[in-house]
């Protein structure tokens, strides 16, 4: 069971699937966009637009390369992001995949 702040997360884990969390981190790099544009308008203090913009640009990095990520899903069997396992999508494919990664597994040993 995975806790923050004494709220359970496990549903919210399992119910996390490759293609929800792509969409997700595109949500998220566009709501980043708009929170740059925005700081870059709204904020007068040069020295505050430049951390709250570097802030901003390093978490839209650390999404865009976890994103990145996801597409070795296939290839591995197992996928997380931001360390949250992810379910690889229906069970025809996860058996599919698990298939695969034995074949190479007998292949290799």
């Amino acid at each position: 069971m995975v806790t923050v702040a004494g709220m359970d997360l496990g549903a919210w884990n399992s119910a996390l699937d490759v293609a929800t969390t792509e969409t997700m981190s595109l949500v998220v790099l566009g709501v980043l966009v708009l929170l740059v544009v925005a700081a870059l308008l709204l904020v007068s203090k040069v020295f505050v637009k430049l951390v709250v913009v570097g802030l901003i640009v390093t978490v839209g990095v650390a999404v865009h390369s976890q994103r990145a990520e996801l597409a070795e899903c296939p290839r591995t069997c197992a996928c997380s992001f931001f360390g949250y396992e992810l379910e690889i999508g229906p069970e025809v494919v996860h058996n599919a995949c698990q298939d695969v990664v034995s074949r190479i597994r007998a292949a290799v040993d």
